[in-house]
């Protein structure tokens, strides 16, 4: 035999051990991504879900998209749970019914959703929802502060926020227009929160809109970043827990009950729910009380499926009677 052959044969074995490795590690790859618990939905959501899954042992898979587009995905079984910043409105319930997907509603914190302005913005610290139906409605003829109030500045104001298929767009949109989905067609938006918020920290005429807990955690930009109260009202804990302040709304996941099928899908929402007041607080958000955690583990445990607002994003509800009375 050639010496030739000997290394040839020889190498050829090599590339096979190689090729066989290589095969399994990327099945191994595959079977770990597979393994993953995939959650869909609001980028508002997002970090305090990303907070969560720190804390635990589970690998979990976030995408943050918005809302409504979560719930696209979720309704045609793409993932197992859903962030949401607004309740699942009625078509995401007729397309999960459709697609036999059953949930589980369970509000997981507070938000004030938040108008912001540059720092050095010194004029415009409080606003009417008045002033901002004229600012943000699709038929505004707003184009300068000036516009707003004959004593600020006679410079361009400019917008920007969340994108359409976001829950905090639709929110806005129906809570300063009277329809989800209504709104100016010239404002700059963007599901990255860290773009969004860099864009108002660059731009001294610029007003925008976003979860408190996406302004606060913006550490980059915060400094260049302010709160703008509605009607003398600030977008404050106390504030958005008793109702005073207009754009206080509950945030959620929504839970298939089909991927609680998964230990792992259970035992994560489990850990979530336990976790889920210290979570939104290190992320800015404003946590529930004592009482509502208690009903929503309890609304989890008993496998309450369906959403208490009948389809209804912005029904005026009291959540803590609606989770009593399942």
């Amino acid at each position: 035999m050639s010496t030739t052959s000997a290394m040839t044969r020889r190498g050829l074995a090599a590339i096979g051990m190689a090729a066989s490795v290589g095969l399994a590690l990327t099945a191994c790859a595959q079977a770990a991504a597979s393994d993953r618990i995939e959650i869909s939905g609001s980028s508002t959501v997002a970090p305090i879900t990303e907070h969560v899954s720190s804390t635990s042992d589970y690998a979990v898979s976030v995408t943050a998209e918005g809302s409504e587009d979560g719930f696209a995905r979720f309704c045609a079984g793409e993932s197992a749970i859903n962030n949401a910043s607004e309740a699942i409105p009625q078509e995401y319930m007729d397309a999960c019914a459709s697609a036999g997907i059953e949930f589980i509603e369970l509000p997981v914190a507070w938000d004030a959703l938040t108008v912001v302005v540059h720092a050095d913005n010194d004029f415009a610290r409080d606003i009417t929802m008045g002033e901002l139906a004229q600012i943000w409605s699709p038929d505004s003829t707003v184009e300068t502060w000036q516009d707003v109030r004959p004593e600020w500045p006679d410079e361009d104001l400019n917008l920007y926020g969340r994108p359409a298929g976001s829950g905090t767009f639709a929110t806005f949109a129906h809570e300063i227009n009277g329809a989800a989905g209504e709104i100016r067609e010239d404002v700059e938006a963007s599901d990255d929160i860290a773009e969004l918020t860099g864009w108002i920290a660059e731009d001294p005429d610029g007003m925008g809109f976003m979860g408190i807990g996406n302004y606060l955690g913006s550490a980059e930009t915060r400094d260049d970043l302010t709160t703008v109260s509605i009607d003398g009202v600030a977008p404050s804990l106390e504030r958005a827990q008793d109702g005073t302040y207009s754009l206080a709304r509950p945030l959620f996941i929504y839970v298939s009950t089909a991927a609680l099928e998964s230990e792992d899908v259970t035992g994560f929402v489990e850990h979530y729910l336990e976790n889920a007041r210290a979570s939104a607080a290190l992320t800015f958000f404003y946590a529930l009380d004592g009482n509502l955690t208690a009903l929503v583990q309890q609304r989890f445990t008993d496998e309450v499926t369906g959403s208490m607002f009948d389809g209804d994003p912005f029904a005026d509800l009291d959540l803590a009677e609606a989770l009593a009375h399942r």
